[in-house]
């Protein structure tokens, strides 16, 4: 939820934020200013879930308050359509000469308003129980988009988690009452000039079950527009290379099927696989940066550590997510045999596009990348984990700021 406090008294201000920490979830982000010029800049492209603003407001940061410079912006918001106009706006005001002749412009308008008096509790009271019915309407509300662009889940903290914190994308903590998981918000900017806002969570362990209860808690929360995940996969030898970057499409459960016996008593597995595609928008997305680009290219260079030795290159393709570490060589053509045209496997895939498929409105695409650390063989190590992470984060991090993911 976003809220954007105005007002020329920085006192006045922290109570306000003080009393919607109180009754939140812990998700508001506030944004806060003292003029009109301030609230002009804040409206001129941001959506606010609600705007508190003094009737008694300067023109600009320092000068002395005009009377009715809140009401007089307000009318200017209505009238020249070139602000985003908030879903809520409460206004507030000391001065009671003031408080009775915005009353009926701001019923007018089905705003609300509330006498502002240090001495008293009542406008506390006022203001929290307007706020309240906010956050109830809105929480009624399960098909409404979020502001949220991305959705990441990770399992690992090193190299995963890590390689994200990375980004230089202004993360912050978000404190979630009753819940025991570690959520981040992070804001990133694109090259139009827009900001995007991105909720990044780590899975309590690897595998799908962990993986499919974080994405569906973020799905359900902060309703992404995309649920994405970044990480570490094992890659086939032969199609992909170490440090390769790998795109799910389609992703299934290797491990689903049916264990019976043949005629002669021996073993056999049924497959029974449930596949899920990506959207055709985010495969457009793909498609320019496919096989050895200059793109990739620049995205290895610009690693601090060791590379590998072969170039980066960007896959699309069949990638299979099961319950186990892999470590054989004959296990993974097993799996292969599910489909010919197989490029990698890991354990959390398959969960993210299963919750997205599963989730409630408002439609939310699913996208994996994740960089190739091993072949599921017995050679694992620790430098190429790092560099298939950060290879996997930095072509997320591409699509979201050049190409509008």
């Amino acid at each position: 939820m976003k809220i954007c406090i105005i007002d020329d008294d920085e006192s006045k201000r922290g109570q306000i934020a003080a009393i919607v920490r109180e009754i939140s979830d812990g998700s508001v982000r506030f944004f806060e200013g003292a003029s009109v010029n301030a609230a002009r800049q804040y409206l001129k492209d941001t959506k606010f879930d609600l705007l508190i603003i003094d009737i008694a407001l300067p023109n600009y940061d320092r000068e002395e308050p005009e009377l009715t410079g809140g009401i007089d912006f307000l009318d200017e918001m209505v009238r020249a359509g070139r602000f985003v106009t908030p879903d809520h706006i409460i206004g507030i005001t000391a001065h009671e000469e003031i408080f009775s002749g915005a009353a009926s412009r701001f019923g007018a308008e089905l705003w609300s308003i509330v006498r502002y008096d240090p001495r008293s509790i009542e406008w506390k009271e006022r203001l929290q129980s307007k706020i309240q019915h906010i956050l109830r309407v809105k929480n009624s509300l399960p098909s409404e988009r979020s502001s949220y662009d991305l959705g990441i889940v990770v399992a690992l903290k090193n190299p995963e988690f890590d390689a994200l914190m990375d980004l230089k994308w202004d993360w912050s903590r978000i404190e979630i009452e009753g819940d025991p998981g570690q959520f981040y918000e992070g804001r990133f900017a694109r090259v139009d000039g827009s900001e995007g806002r991105v909720v990044v969570a780590r899975s309590a362990s690897m595998g799908m079950p962990s993986a499919a209860v974080v994405a569906t808690k973020i799905g359900l929360r902060f309703k992404p527009r995309v649920l994405c995940m970044t990480g570490i996969c094992a890659g086939v030898r032969g199609e992909t290379n170490l440090g390769d970057v790998v795109a799910a499409n389609p992703t299934w459960d290797y491990g689903s099927g049916k264990y019976s016996s043949d005629k002669d008593g021996k073993e056999v597995f049924e497959q029974s696989n449930y596949h899920f595609g990506l959207s055709s928008r985010i495969r457009g997305l793909l498609e320019p940066l496919e096989g050895e680009t200059e793109c990739l290219s620049e995205i290895r260079k610009r690693f601090p550590g060791e590379r590998p030795e072969t170039v980066t290159r960007l896959h699309v393709g069949p990638f299979a997510s099961g319950a186990a570490v892999i470590a054989r060589a004959e296990i993974m053509q097993w799996i292969r045999n599910q489909n010919r045209k197989l490029i990698a496997i890991d354990m959390e895939a398959h969960a993210i596009a299963c919750a997205v498929h599963e989730m409630p409105p408002p439609s939310m695409e699913f996208l994996v990348l994740k960089g190739v650390s091993d072949f599921a063989d017995e050679v694992k190590g620790d430098k190429e984990r790092r560099f298939a992470a950060y290879a996997s984060t930095a072509v997320l991090a591409h699509l979201a700021e050049r190409c509008g993911l």
